[in-house]
């Protein structure tokens, strides 16, 4: 006997059960355990993805023949349309609906009664949904009724949609009409006394029509009220794990639960059965999920909570979101940071929600991409979740089409291997493009920026693992001169990027790969050119440094010896299994920096991030400095040295600007949070040095990009030359109260938020430049939206550190007044 499979074409047939395996595959199996194996399955023209799947069946044990309507034709039409494979008595099943019923015993009835087609039946408890079938003590059909209403039920046996049909009825049917069996073909057949039989059959049978049967088939194979295969081992509980599966630490698992194969559940995973997680999946930790299915390739961040919800595949979800009953989550589908997708909201593929966002509306057409691929510290992702081979491979094709063919590009990464990978994927594109490569290998961002400064290149990209979570990577891109991407830049990017709208070249137009090995060699002979190297020999000069296992340490070992400097280093050299610090851990290294730093006497001691491009300083007492301490401290130095302008954000503390004006030729100028107009201001304002007030620092004369190797070089230089210790040069430093506070904000209340602030001050002296700064006796509060999270900063500096704290509770209370109760994301504002 033949079988015909309706498949129809939807991605239905292929959600997973249990253990990732689709629905319809089950169907196959099943057909196969009753000796079934020659099958037709109908598709309508979109069934492309049953057909990937599938293939000629046999991977399953069976041989597949597709049959396609080119328009919809009904139950009956689409197996009419397969007519010229059916020349033998077959079986019609659907392949959206989970069954162990005895297929074997269908048809020894069917042959038993010479029936020209037989209706599997089954009892519901409520049949409103289905064909109601009511038969005689023989098994022929008696009456039935498609869908009825509570007053027309005169059974609760209904149609399960398996049949068993001689191939004569097919002549019944007229060819590309749109025929179905429950409401066309079988009431004929009753109506002309053909031999129509109905037969209830035990086992267990689902229509798994709707999310709530879905959940159901789901959790019925996992209590095992369905004969089906489970892959994986069983445990106690019913809790089936996959092979190669990593549990971390504290982990637990209620069943019944399935975890498919290579899955990451991380330390504290609280799964709460039932639930199901599909091969390849990573739950971050801390996270809990429970009586929810999530499909394969998708990732759940850390301290997040699902609850009943369906998470479909290749889908991200980031930290700290709640997925509450009902929430589905399509392929593809990035949903930000402290996300509340609310009960029954379903987020259509490909779409991505903004972090912080309340998610009351199902988002169906809504945009398909967020607000831009950078933050305002460049461009991270997620290794292999968000930042694939094939995404990378497609945003160096993008970067390489901002230039002419034929440009060179230089590209260079750190020393973890995901970063090799990220980094590999990215020239491949570059080279689709039309770009010639300049392979610069492993360098801090810095040395990169430099050598693009100095060659004649059109742009430059680096690599690293994200120093505040090993699970991501900072993708960091610098133009012509080294300087950090601009926005129109970016936003050209970004529309090459998601519309797809990339050059690619013809093979003989791609690009060679160079390998230079001078780069190191230039930019410490460009450093020694703009510093006293006299004076810091002569300075003898002992420093400590914690390299934090980051690329500083290819350079600033050779300067040392170069410039006769005694320097004690710690965590130097490259590792591939280094792992991003926690804030509690960052803390601690530079304590123990700072014990070692007064134990030997040391001059300076300093921390320098993992890019390079950060440093943190200690002064000879042991003591550590925080970003404004330092800030004020180099300045001073610096500008003493050679006054000039100091370019800063307008968050740092008043004190920084009068401590500028102190210095004669010297004075202060407030810039922009965001680096890339900070770097720009600092050159249209010629300034002898600007920082970011956060361990950056910005030379011009040398470089305009953060750059902590040079910054220590020349600090050092300035210490040799004023002679005194860091401690006496902190004391200069004035220290008035500052308050900085964090408001939640939702993307959407973001304008009218600075809009409510700003007309409260209409007649106050504010200063617009980046947010609000309100000016009041003894100091100022600036009002900050935050360019990359839903939130406002609330700064206040003054003397009194009475008001400073009363001033920002005010402020404070000011952001939530003009929040209201507004905190949803309409489909329009997911982008």
């Amino acid at each position: 006997m033949k079988a015909v499979v309706m498949a129809g074409g939807e991605g239905s047939r292929l959600r997973p059960l249990t253990s990732g395996v689709p629905v319809m595959e089950h169907i196959l199996r099943l057909l196969k355990k009753h000796g079934i194996t020659d099958v037709v399955v109908t598709l309508q023209y979109l069934g492309s993805a049953i057909r990937d799947y599938f293939g000629d069946g046999s991977d399953f044990g069976v041989d597949i023949t597709y049959v396609v309507e080119d328009s919809p034709l009904g139950t009956a039409g689409s197996v009419k349309n397969a007519q010229e494979f059916l020349d033998e008595p077959f079986i019609v099943i659907s392949g959206d609906a989970l069954t162990d019923i005895d297929l074997t015993r269908v048809m020894q009835f069917h042959e038993e009664k010479g029936a020209a087609a037989t209706i599997v039946l089954t009892s519901v408890p409520n049949p409103l949904e289905y064909g109601v079938v009511i038969t005689n003590p023989d098994g022929t059909i008696n009456r039935f009724l498609e869908k009825p209403s509570w007053g027309e039920v005169f059974s609760d046996q209904v149609n399960t949609g398996i049949y068993i049909i001689e191939p004569t009825v097919l002549d019944m049917m007229p060819p590309a009409t749109v025929v179905d069996w429950s409401s066309d073909v079988f009431p004929k057949m009753l109506a002309s006394a053909m031999p129509l039989y109905g037969f209830l059959a035990p086992g267990y049978w689902c229509d798994i029509g709707n999310i709530q049967t879905y959940y159901q088939a789901n959790w019925d194979a996992l209590e095992g009220r369905v004969d089906v295969e489970i892959a994986g081992e069983r445990r106690h509980g019913n809790v089936w794990i996959g092979e190669d599966v990593e549990i971390g630490y504290d982990v637990r698992i209620n069943g019944p639960a399935y975890i498919g194969n290579e899955c990451k559940l991380k330390a504290g995973v609280f799964i709460n059965g039932p639930a199901c997680v599909g091969n390849f999946s990573v739950i971050d930790e801390n996270t809990k999920v429970s009586n929810s299915i999530i499909w394969t390739y998708s990732y759940i961040g850390e301290n997040s909570r699902l609850r009943q919800a369906i998470v479909c595949r290749h889908a991200t979800i980031k930290n700290g979101c709640l997925l509450e009953e009902g929430a589905v989550i399509g392929d593809d589908v990035v949903v930000g940071e402290g996300t509340t997708i609310d009960a029954g909201v379903k987020i259509w593929p490909d779409k991505q929600i903004e972090p912080g966002s309340t998610v009351h509306e199902s988002i169906i057409w809504a945009g398909h991409y967020k607000r831009g691929l950078f933050s305002s510290n460049g461009l991270v992702g997620l290794i292999n979740i968000e930042l694939t081979p094939e995404y990378c491979a497609r945003l160096g094709a993008s970067f390489a089409a901002l230039f002419p063919k034929g440009a060179a590009v230089a590209a260079a990464r750190d020393g973890q291997r995901p970063s090799r990978m990220i980094k590999r994927a990215m020239v491949a594109g570059m080279i689709s493009s039309g770009a010639s490569i300049i392979d610069l290998s492993e360098l801090p961002i810095p040395v990169v920026q430099y050598y693009a400064l100095g060659h004649r290149i059109a742009g430059a990209i680096h690599i690293q693992m994200s120093p505040l979570d090993s699970r991501s990577a900072d993708i960091r891109m610098f133009d012509a001169s080294g300087v950090v991407l601009d926005k129109k830049v970016e936003r050209k990017l970004e529309n090459l990027f998601f519309r797809e709208d990339i050059r690619r070249v013809h093979f003989y137009e791609m690009g060679d790969i160079t390998y230079p090995q001078d780069a190191i060699d230039s930019y410490i002979d460009g450093l020694i050119g703009l510093i006293d190297v006299e004076a810091i020999r002569q300075g003898h000069l002992k420093v400590l440094v914690d390299f934090d296992h980051g690329s500083a340490s290819l350079v600033l070992p050779r300067l040392f010896k170069e410039l006769n400097i005694e320097a004690i280093p710690l965590n130097a050299g490259f590792d591939e299994t280094y792992q991003s610090k926690t804030n509690e851990a960052f803390d601690e290294a530079r304590r123990q920096s700072a014990l070692i730093t007064r134990t030997l006497g040391c001059k300076l001691g300093a921390y320098i991030d993992y890019g390079s491009e950060r440093l943190f300083l200690i002064d000879e007492q042991g003591e550590l400095l925080d970003h404004h301490e330092a800030l004020g401290v180099i300045a001073l130095l610096a500008l003493k040295a050679k006054p000039g302008v100091l370019l800063a954000p307008a968050t740092v503390p008043q004190t920084i600007a009068a401590l500028v004006r102190q210095v004669p030729g010297s004075h202060f100028v407030p810039g922009k949070t965001e680096p890339s107009s900070l770097l720009r201001a600092a050159q249209q304002h010629q300034a002898r040095l600007a920082s970011d007030a956060n361990g950056g620092y910005v030379f011009p004369d040398h470089l305009l990009g953060f750059d902590a190797i040079f910054t220590l070089i020349k600090l050092l230089e300035l210490l040799a030359k004023d002679g005194r210790a860091v401690s006496a040069v902190r004391k200069e430093v004035p220290r008035e109260a500052y308050e900085h506070r964090l408001e939640t904000v939702p993307w959407d209340a973001k304008g009218r938020v600075m809009r409510t602030i700003v007309e409260m001050h209409r007649d106050a002296p504010v200063d617009l430049a980046d947010g609000i700064k309100v000016f009041v006796d003894g100091g100022w509060v600036l009002v900050l939206p935050d360019p990359d999270m839903p939130r406002y900063h609330i700064i206040v500096s003054m003397e009194d550190s009475d008001k400073a704290r009363a001033l920002a509770d005010r402020y404070s209370a000011m952001v939530k007044t003009a929040v209201g109760d507004t905190g949803s994301v309409s489909p329009a504002a997911a982008r």
